[in-house]
């Protein structure tokens, strides 16, 4: 039977390294984005891999995330996989006080409240096909190397939402798996394509990702590090 997925923010970047890496494991993937040109572009050069079809998506727009539902409820059967991939990550290089907050409001707009719509609207058809969640996520505890406020302010949410749904899923005892996943360091154009020893490509970051949601073994409700650890937000904790 043939799974299909969907990754969001799938034109470029590690979006494109996910959608790559699911295509050679045999999935069908609808690639999101939000510019026709781009996304079709980057789906020609995904078809060298298997099955990759567009599907137009905006996730800073309700009426955009509205229209993508209806079309894969109605026209994907088979669909099982989520992939919430598209965010933005407000200026990095600013300190915390200098944001404003029409900034925060659109990082929060893409990286929380887009992913939580999209997901909530396609739940029924994923709880249908035992399907699962992956949030594609960032280490959300400041620290003297890493506190980019827009970016983490906007991801923590994401990360609660993982934990909360997971935990509702085997409370109701649903056929669902949600999971959010924190890279590490990667090359993309959000910080420049920074090089570095300790950096992945996109490739090796969406084989990294694809790994964890089709590894069989079950993280539902789990953050999980690039290393396979699970985010501990105990006390003392630094992820």
């Amino acid at each position: 039977m043939t799974k299909t997925a969907l990754v969001t923010g799938a034109n470029k970047g590690i979006g494109f390294g996910i959608a790559k890496a699911l295509l050679q494991q045999g999935y069908r993937v609808l690639v999101g984005a939000r510019d026709e040109q781009r996304g079709s572009a980057a789906v020609e050069a995904l078809r060298a891999y298997g099955d990759a079809q567009l599907q137009l998506i905006d996730v800073s727009d309700l009426n955009s995330i509205q229209h993508a539902v209806a079309d894969i409820t109605k026209q994907e059967a088979d669909f099982s996989l989520l992939v919430n991939n598209a965010g933005i990550s407000g200026d990095m290089g600013r300190t915390a006080w200098e944001f404003e907050a029409q900034e925060l409001i659109e990082t929060y707009m893409v990286d929380f409240i887009g992913p939580y719509e999209l997901t909530k609207g396609l739940l029924p058809v994923l709880i249908k096909n035992a399907g699962k969640i992956v949030n594609v996520s960032v280490p959300i505890e400041p620290n003297a190397w890493w506190h980019p406020l827009a970016y983490q302010a906007a991801k923590a949410p994401l990360n609660v939402m993982t934990k909360d749904f997971g935990l509702e899923f085997t409370q109701q005892e649903l056929p669902v798996e949600i999971m959010a996943v924190m890279p590490g360091a990667v090359s993309t154009d959000l910080n420049n394509h920074i090089q570095g020893d300790f950096v992945k490509t996109s490739d090796e970051a969406g084989e990294l990702i694809a790994g964890f949601a089709t590894d069989g073994e079950n993280h539902n409700g789990q953050v999980i590090n690039f290393d396979g650890t699970v985010a501990d937000y105990s006390a003392g904790s630094n992820v």
